[in-house]
């Protein structure tokens, strides 16, 4: 009985059955792979998806990687000045 749940459990889950109201509310141009951009409320909070928080983050996170890119980039050319033997 046990094995008999799980396996319908899978199909079901595997065939992606939804209730009818959640499919409801979503508009027909936003039943794509993509979505629509517009789908959802808007942020209320900083935090809230796509509020200031959430892109300052990004900026944040953006601009560290940035910054260590550059490092790096600028000691390997450093490195590389150093291992040129200068001609005789």
């Amino acid at each position: 009985m046990r094995r008999f749940g799980a396996l319908l459990l899978v199909v079901l889950m595997s065939i992606g059955v939804a209730p009818a109201a959640a499919q409801d509310d979503i508009p027909d141009a936003c039943r794509t792979i993509v979505g629509c951009p517009d789908a959802g409320p808007k942020p209320e909070n900083p935090g809230d998806r796509g509020g200031y928080a959430q892109l300052l983050t990004l900026l944040v996170l953006a601009g560290g990687v940035g910054f260590i890119g550059i490092k790096v980039g600028l000691a390997v050319r450093d490195g590389d000045r150093r291992t040129v033997d200068p001609p005789t």
